[in-house]
């Protein structure tokens, strides 16, 4: 327990505005249908927001860019490594555990919307219709973003690893891939993931933790090894 609050207060400039921000979403679902939200999303757009929404979405793609980033930790540590391998890949399987056996009937917009209202969507984007809750997508921002927020002592960088998470999200919402619920949902699940996939591996400590890719390939190639 006493970790978990020093944890948490380690990571207060992601963490706070988290709060702070799902505290707005929970207060506004409460207020409107989850129809209601995302037609109001739908009607305010521009070509930049297009665009940028349009490519910033890949960033929750769990299939590559965290798999990417997974590599590059190898040559930093392996306990950063397994720390974001674990919190990303298990918070996804939970997801799809979730999508496709408790919350299989969730439509996505386009097909919630069909005969109803005609969703302005975004060029070259393909559109899903069904597995819409919770999110995949920003549970692996939020996971991805609050791991690498770890990684980091400076508070404006673990900021910025908030917002980047939040935009990730959100870009589900303005391409018309989720609602608002679901991509709050999806980013508890990636926070929570995170969080506990931190606190389990501190109970953790094996010795090969503290090494990593680059210091194995060094120290094999050193003068006494060859």
């Amino acid at each position: 327990m006493f970790y978990l609050k020093s944890l948490v207060v380690k990571n207060f400039p992601f963490i706070l505005p988290y709060l702070a921000l799902v505290s707005l979403c929970i207060v506004t679902l409460l207020m409107f249908t989850k129809g209601q939200i995302h037609i109001f999303i739908n009607q305010h757009y521009n070509s930049f927001f297009d665009t940028f929404f349009k490519y910033i979405t890949y960033l929750g793609d769990l299939a590559v860019f965290a798999v990417f980033v997974i590599l590059i930790l190898l040559f930093v540590s392996y306990r950063k490594s397994v720390l974001f391998a674990c919190a990303t890949l298990l918070s996804g399987i939970f997801v799809q555990l979730l999508k496709n056996f408790i919350f299989s009937n969730h439509l996505r917009p386009i097909k919630y919307f069909a005969g109803s209202y005609n969703l302005r969507m975004v060029e070259g984007v393909s559109v899903h219709t069904n597995y819409s809750f919770p999110s995949g997508h920003s549970t692996s921002a939020f996971s991805i973003f609050l791991v690498l927020a770890m990684f980091t002592n400076n508070k404006y960088i673990k900021f910025m690893c908030f917002v980047v998470a939040s935009l990730t999200a959100f870009s589900r919402v303005y391409l018309s891939q989720h609602f608002l619920s679901d991509i709050v949902a999806g980013s508890f699940i990636g926070v929570i993931f995170a969080l506990g996939t931190e606190l389990f591996l501190n109970t953790k400590n094996p010795q090969w933790f503290s090494k990593s890719l680059y210091t194995s390939l060094t120290r094999n190639n050193t003068p006494e090894n060859c």
